[in-house]
């Protein structure tokens, strides 16, 4: 089973496209280099420094190389603590109706 997260977090104003390169870099790297996690990055048009993340883990591994990999590529351009909030799928859009037994 998946594994999701969303992560929120504030970059600094004078980083902000440096920020969004590392971004850019860090969605290739995911691509390239973990088939297990998807990662998606959002930023808010009203406070364009702060941005979300949404996660999706094929399992436990591929979220703690993501883990790493994500603290290495923003740490230097965060302002104050990533908030990380693990979350369940309940139900998409993008999935195929079950009907209940």
């Amino acid at each position: 089973m998946a594994f999701y997260a969303i992560a929120r977090y504030e970059v600094r104003p004078d980083a902000r496209d440096t920020a969004e390169r590392a971004m850019h870099e860090h969605a290739s790297f995911v691509r390239r280099e973990l088939p297990d996690v998807s990662w998606t990055a959002y930023r808010d048009p009203a406070a364009p420094t702060h941005y979300i993340a949404m996660v999706r883990f094929e399992n436990r591994t591929a979220q703690e190389h993501h883990r790493q990999a994500f603290l290495a590529a923003f740490a230097p351009y965060i302002i104050g603590e990533i908030e990380i909030t693990g979350c369940e799928l309940v139900t998409s859009s993008d999935l195929q109706r079950r009907h209940r037994r």
